[in-house]
């Protein structure tokens, strides 16, 4: 009932994390160049109608052959102008800076009379650098030229970190940003601005100029921007329809391929005029200027202009896309969960990409994406925390079949790998399939050697008369030994370590073979001791060493000859390691009887009289086991001995003898 809570508390915390680590790379825009690629992608893959509503009249290879170097007389500009004015367009816009007088006013005065004279021109104002001190200076057109424009616009795009050209500020200037851009006064006297779109403060080019001219000569040099756009470009470089300078010059351009259209006039030669890397580009073929004006103008006049989403809304999207997948990672499986977590990534990606092209909006979904692709190692590691918690609490519980984890020589839990871990589970589930099997074995021999001869007493004594008790005695104290083996063997299995204390295992000794002693008079035996006087110091449970101790006693007892001797001792085997040991006269066991010697219900010669209950040496064999030692035998010089091998313990404290004593 509580891993339901348990895993909705984790999904939680996870899901704010991600909803913090997509809100901090956001903010800080450490990824705003995979922000950029995705924007990138998306411009290229966004398929719009062909541009129709502007045409550009390239300054181009072209017309440089036929007309000659750069700059051009202004007098050609105005011979221009006259043409496609007779041809009745909706506006032009000029893309050549006249910031300065020419050389021969008498070229200005006819290039100011042509554009008074069409009354749809709009001209160019360029902030640029100064030559000397780098500061910024405003350039409108000369003062006559101003005053005949219908309109003044800025040139200009803002470019990226990567130096890519993706945005522009609708309002921009020096101390104010007071001027709109040229697309937009274009669009203003064309008659073809969007509603929304903000008007300019000052609608007429000679009012523009006189604002410029009466401004300080101090005024702060600082640029001022507001209302940024990304722009949704048509295509890649030469999609806007485009005519020559040249050709229209020379009349083999039909007129009719003017009218009512936008004509912007600009340099796409190369090595002329200003070329931009733009997402639709790059910088394996940059956009001429004029087609970036041309790009702006259809973007604001189809209102497909691009907005960035407000701060606080873009944080609180990406926040909730970072925390999404908390929604199904907890329901599935991992892979299942990896390939769902990965193709989320993939949708953010795409949706983030497309955003603009559908929506005129955009969304940086680098935090999203990086909370997507940390997403799913985060929860697998929060599983991965879980599965270990629950393998260790497993383990603690099954510390009374693994007798790895009983003694103090085994490696601490925390320090054990995964891998380790399952290990000692598998190792567990083996040791309680065993003792299912035991189990088993011990009900099929509790049924038949220990249930016959109690069958048999209670069948006797039911007759009543004529009871041998000389008969049934043999019988029910053989019963009574295999119960009282089956209680120290259930006893043994279930020792804790936790549990254990230092003892003295001389001590002990010595104690097991003065209860024997009587035993061993009986069945004229003697006893020899091997043990030494000073306290050898084990960890474990003083009852089952000493009924271990017993056992083995008992053993040699029952198969020595008759006025032999059984000896007794412990020794020390290196630095953490002691032996004791109980040997008696006897023939070496062979290959079979040593292999079977230590197993459950075993008997080296159950044909033998007085033949035990088989569990005897098992019992020896599974206390060593269980306080972290062995157990064998070995034969040498007519003798066979048992031996039990413990790890040695620190001298305890002075308290710990009184414990013992």
């Amino acid at each position: 009932m509580a891993a339901a809570p348990l895993r909705r508390n984790e999904a939680l915390h996870i899901a704010l994390l991600l909803a913090l680590i997509a809100v901090a790379v956001s903010a800080s825009g450490i990824l705003v160049r995979v922000d950029h690629l995705l924007f990138d992608a998306g411009q290229r893959l966004s398929w719009r109608a062909e541009p129709n509503a502007v045409l550009i009249v390239a300054i181009d290879e072209d017309s440089l052959d036929q007309l000659g170097h750069w700059p051009w007389p202004r007098e050609r500009h105005a011979q221009l102008l006259r043409l496609l004015c007779a041809a009745r367009p909706a506006a032009i816009g000029l893309d050549i800076a006249f910031s300065e007088p020419g050389k021969d006013q008498q070229a200005d005065r006819q290039l100011t009379e042509a554009v008074a004279e069409c009354g749809n021109v709009v001209l160019p104002l360029v902030i640029e650098l100064t030559r000397s001190g780098g500061q910024l200076l405003e350039s409108p057109p000369i003062r006559p030229l101003a005053a005949a424009a219908a309109g003044i616009g800025r040139i200009g795009v803002r470019l990226d970190e990567d130096g890519i050209a993706r945005a522009v500020d609708l309002r921009e200037g020096l101390a104010a940003a007071a001027w709109p851009l040229l697309a937009e006064e274009v669009l203003r006297v064309a008659g073809q601005l969007p509603a929304f779109a903000t008007a300019p403060a000052t609608a007429d080019g000679e009012a523009l100029t006189r604002l410029a001219a009466t401004a300080p000569a101090d005024a702060e040099h600082h640029l001022q921007r507001r209302e940024v756009r990304r722009i949704s470009f048509a295509g890649p470089p030469g999609t806007l329809p485009r005519v020559s300078y040249a050709s229209l010059l020379q009349g083999t351009v039909p007129a009719e391929l003017f009218a009512g259209r936008i004509i912007l006039i600009g340099v796409t030669a190369t090595g002329l005029g200003d070329f931009v890397p733009t997402p639709v580009s790059a910088n394996s073929q940059p956009m001429p200027g004029v087609e970036v004006l041309g790009n702006v103008v259809v973007a604001m006049r189809d209102g497909n202009l691009i907005r960035d989403l407000p701060l606080l809304p873009a944080l609180l999207l990406t926040a909730l896309l970072a925390a999404a997948p908390m929604l199904w990672l907890p329901r599935l499986m991992p892979l299942p969960g990896l390939l769902m977590s990965s193709a989320w990534v993939l949708i953010i990606a795409m949706a983030c990409a497309l955003l603009p092209v559908l929506g005129n909006s955009w969304l940086p979904p680098s935090g999203a994406l990086v909370a997507g692709l940390f997403a799913f190692p985060l929860w697998g590691w929060r599983r991965l925390e879980a599965a270990r918690r629950h393998l260790d609490h497993e383990l603690w519980q099954l510390r009374a079949i693994l007798p790895a984890s009983r003694n103090g020589r085994g490696d601490a839990l925390g320090r054990l790998g995964f891998e380790q871990r399952i290990t000692l589970v598998q190792n567990a589930q083996e040791a309680m399939q065993s003792l299912a099997a035991e189990r088993s074995e011990t009900l099929a021999f509790i049924s038949h050697d220990l249930r016959a001869p109690l069958a048999n007493a209670v069948s006797e004594l039911e007759n009543g008369e004529g009871v041998d008790a000389a008969r049934l005695l043999p019988q029910l104290r053989r019963a009574l030994g295999m119960a009282q083996s089956f209680l120290w063997l259930a006893r043994a299995e279930a020792l804790d370590a936790r549990q254990m204390q230092p003892l003295d295992l001389a001590f002990l000794l010595h104690q097991a073979t003065d209860e024997m002693y009587a035993l061993a008079r009986q069945r004229v035996l003697r006893l020899r001791r091997e043990i030494p006087d000073e306290p050898l110091w084990v960890v474990g449970d003083f009852e089952a060493i000493e009924r271990c101790a017993i056992n083995l006693l008992d053993n040699a007892l029952r198969h020595a000859p008759a006025g032999g001797e059984i000896g007794i001792g412990v020794q020390r085997l290196g630095v953490g390691t002691l032996r004791f040991w109980v040997d008696n006269e006897g023939v070496a066991p062979n290959e079979e009887q040593r292999e079977r010697m230590f197993q459950r219900f075993s008997r080296a010669d159950a044909t033998r009289k007085g033949a035990g209950s088989g569990l005897g040496l098992y019992f020896v064999r599974t206390v060593a086991e269980r306080h972290g030692g062995v157990a064998g035998v070995d034969h040498a010089a007519g003798r066979i001995r048992f031996w039990v091998e413990l790890p040695a313990a620190v001298d305890p404290a002075p308290e710990a003898d009184e414990r013992n004593g």
